[in-house]
């Protein structure tokens, strides 16, 4: 391995909580092509948090060793609603929200991210294919994962214990998020660590259609002002 990917493995393993997997990622590095890294957001707030930048850090060392990064904008999926973390259903965002939402995601990823390069940096925005899935397709999609599968995380047994309800469109969300990696063909995501049940759905549904899956690599919790929930745009 080459002096600038030993030194991206050493400088990741700092705030690396597990890659998946370390070998598929040395091979990827040592292929010699451009990666693509995939970091998706959905605009549920106007502000990204420190959480975000642990990860950000990470995608810009990508780009210095010649890497690009799409920043994915979860403009459909935000209409959704992650459960991930979640004790509630979140509350539905209108379109106008979700607009200037993006773009001020994309000034604040500018500080850390090099944005003023489209052979390092490029946005797409989920609406692109989610808005055109067909039903057809929609359902094909949903027959290849159990509902086994799906009520298996452990956000949704605590609302189960807690009788809270559990909404169809959020037991999905997983489905569509890892819809959007064979969409953008990711090599890559960097993500926290409560996010790997939805990208293990895009490794899943990638080796389905053919592509080399995605290495995801997942980053520690960093806790919010309390010191007990994690940093969540949502929790504000």
């Amino acid at each position: 391995m080459n002096e600038i990917n030993e030194k991206l493995l050493k400088s990741f393993s700092r705030t690396t909580d597990d890659i998946v997997s370390l070998e598929e990622f040395k091979k990827k590095l040592e292929s010699g092509k451009q990666l693509k890294i995939k970091f998706g957001a959905d605009v549920t707030a106007p502000f990204l948090h420190l959480g975000h930048a642990v990860n950000l850090w990470m995608m810009r060392e990508m780009q210095e060793a010649g890497h690009k990064v799409v920043f994915l904008i979860g403009d459909f999926t935000t209409k959704i609603g992650d459960p991930t973390g979640k004790s509630q259903s979140r509350p539905i965002i209108s379109d106008q929200d979700i607009a200037i939402n993006s773009e001020k995601f994309i000034e604040q990823i500018s500080n850390i991210l090099i944005t003023d390069n489209p052979d390092v940096f490029e946005v797409r925005r989920n609406s692109e294919w989610l808005s055109e899935l067909s039903l057809v397709d929609f359902l094909g999609l949903l027959s290849q994962v159990t509902h086994a599968k799906l009520i298996s995380r452990d956000m949704f047994k605590k609302r189960i214990e807690s009788n809270s309800d559990i909404y169809m469109n959020e037991m999905l969300y997983p489905i569509l998020q890892g819809y959007d990696s064979v969409m953008l063909e990711s090599d890559l995501t960097i993500v926290g660590s409560d996010q790997l049940f939805n990208e293990m759905m895009g490794r899943f549904f990638q080796s389905r259609n053919n592509q080399e899956p995605q290495v995801i690599i997942t980053t520690k919790i960093t806790a919010g002002l309390d010191g007990v929930n994690k940093q969540s745009k949502s929790k504000n």
